[in-house]
């Protein structure tokens, strides 16, 4: 935990803690842990919630942890031994154990973590009200209209071609226009995901790393414009290549497509990654459409489970297991949200 307040205290005193019209106000530190604690009192009261209550507490929590940071950031006295600073650990730790207990207070279906995990991304509504924002969500939603290649050979002739011909991007209009020709590629690839070799796909995949190894290394290295652009850009990307492979996973499922047990254990990480790889900047940053796509996903994610097994389930073991993935994927999303 020390290592966790160690980085909050020195995100402060480089601050990018901005607060919204719709978080409570402080005028001082004090003012600030006072109402943290009278936040903490609230939820203690509380013995149980359905999801909608344990989100929007969630979320009220973390408005009243963006105001306090903002006042602490302005406060030249506090260190990590003050007593503001100690207070406040203290505080975020009930809280923390508080919310928790609440969000397991009942047994959560995968919809339910998923329903939580989408409205507790903080900084969306900034996010979605940007400029940057609205234009990468026109240029994403354009990429649809391009036709996609048809048969796997030509496929894998042209996206093999487009990413050895493709030079590391030293400009943002360089990337802008790879982004457009791989997603033509992508979205080709994935109406042919069952049929596609192991040998093929992970070339693809090890080639289109190494090209974006050294942009990712440095994006978010500098605080400007163009930085912040382009993380927007590749972090859409990112969830958009995420939301294709899943729901080309549960297409071919539903299709009865035959499927090898390589492919089933590739299918069911593909299934379950939205879980697990969408992080709260990305979750912030998905469309509506995709986030919709997600809850309809998240409600089949049990029967697409099921069917990749080669042996037929019980109705017991299929609850059970649906069980173990809602819990997982609560906890670890509780632990690295609070």
């Amino acid at each position: 935990m020390k290592t966790n307040y160690i980085s909050i205290f020195l995100a402060l005193t480089t601050c990018f803690f901005y607060s919204c019209t719709s978080h409570p106000s402080f005028k001082n530190s004090t003012e600030a842990v006072e109402a943290c604690k009278n936040k903490l009192t609230e939820i203690q009261a509380i013995k149980d919630a359905d999801i909608e209550k344990v989100t929007d507490l969630t979320a009220q929590w973390q408005e009243i942890q963006d105001s306090a940071y903002s006042v602490f950031s302005r406060d030249s006295t506090i260190n990590l031994k003050s007593p503001i600073a100690m207070a406040y650990f203290v505080v975020s730790d009930s809280m923390r154990t508080e919310l928790t207990r609440l969000a397991f207070s009942k047994q959560r279906s995968l919809q339910d973590v998923m329903y939580l995990k989408l409205n507790t991304a903080s900084d969306r509504d900034k996010i979605k009200k940007s400029d940057t924002y609205k234009k990468a969500s026109e240029f994403y939603a354009k990429l649809d209209d391009e036709p996609t290649i048809k048969g796997l050979p030509k496929i894998l002739s042209v996206y093999n071609s487009l990413l050895n011909n493709t030079q590391p991007f030293t400009q943002e209009a360089q990337l802008l226009v790879f982004i457009q020709q791989e997603d033509r590629c992508f979205r080709s690839l994935m109406e042919h995901l069952s049929n596609v070799p192991v040998h093929d796909m992970q070339q693809l995949t090890e080639k289109t790393s190494r090209l974006f190894e050294r942009l990712y290394s440095s994006v978010g290295r500098k605080s400007d414009e163009v930085n912040d652009r382009t993380m927007l850009y590749l972090t859409m990307r990112f969830n958009r290549r995420i939301m294709q492979n899943a729901i080309a996973c549960r297409e071919d499922i539903l299709n009865n497509k035959k499927l090898n047990q390589q492919q089933r254990v590739s299918y069911r990480w593909m299934l379950i990654q939205p879980y697990v790889s969408i992080d709260e900047y990305s979750t912030a940053a998905l469309t509506e459409k995709q986030r919709e796509e997600l809850m309809i996903i998240s409600k089949e994610l049990p029967t697409l489970l099921n069917r990749l097994d080669n042996q037929k389930k019980t109705k017991e073991q299929e609850d059970k297991l649906v069980n173990t993935l809602s819990d997982y994927f609560l906890k670890s999303y509780i632990s690295s949200t609070l």
